[in-house]
C-alpha cells in the first residue's frame, strides 16, 4: 500500500510540474519588445533568509529608443533589528536579443556591464524571469 501511494504521489508531482512547465513559453522578440517598450516597470524580489534577507525594490524606464534608466533601493534588516536601507540609479541601452536560444532583455550600463535576462511567458501573459521575481507594469516610462 506504501508503494502505491508513492508511486501516485510522484505521478502526481510529475503531472503537476509538466503542466507548469506548459504554462511557460519563450515569448517572441515581437512580443517582448512590446511588452517592454515605453513602459515603467517594478522589478522586486529578496535574496537571503525571509528575516534577515535583502528586499530589492527595482523601477526601470524602457524608453522607445533603447535607453533605460533603473532607480533601485534595497531594505535590509540587520540582527540588532535595524534596517540598512541604500538607493541607486543606473543609466544605459537596452535591447532585445537571443542567447542560448532564449529570447529576453540585454542591458549594458554606461559603465560598460552587459546582463542577459531570459525571459519567459505565463498563460495568463505576465512575463516571468524565474521564481522569485515579479514584474509589475506602473505605466509609461518617464523619458526625454
Amino acid at each position: 500500500m506504501k508503494t502505491f501511494v508513492f508511486v501516485l504521489l510522484c505521478a502526481m508531482a510529475c503531472f503537476i510540474t509538466s503542466e507548469r512547465l506548459k504554462a511557460q513559453t519563450n515569448p517572441s522578440s515581437e512580443e517582448l519588445q512590446e511588452f517592454f517598450t515605453g513602459q515603467q516597470l517594478l522589478i522586486t524580489y529578496r535574496e537571503g533568509e525571509a528575516l534577515y534577507g535583502t528586499y530589492y525594490f527595482l523601477e526601470i524606464h524602457y524608453c522607445a529608443n533603447g535607453y533605460y534608466g533603473l532607480y533601485g533601493s534595497t531594505v535590509k534588516r540587520t540582527v540588532l533589528d535595524n534596517e540598512q536601507r541604500s538607493n541607486w540609479q543606473e543609466y544605459g541601452n537596452w535591447k532585445i536579443t537571443s542567447e542560448n536560444g532564449l529570447n529576453g532583455i540585454e542591458s549594458i550600463s554606461l559603465q560598460g556591464v552587459r546582463q542577459f535576462y531570459p525571459m519567459y511567458k505565463l498563460e495568463n501573459g505576465d512575463m516571468f524571469i524565474r521564481e522569485g521575481i515579479s514584474i509589475v507594469k506602473q505605466g509609461k516610462a518617464i523619458c526625454q
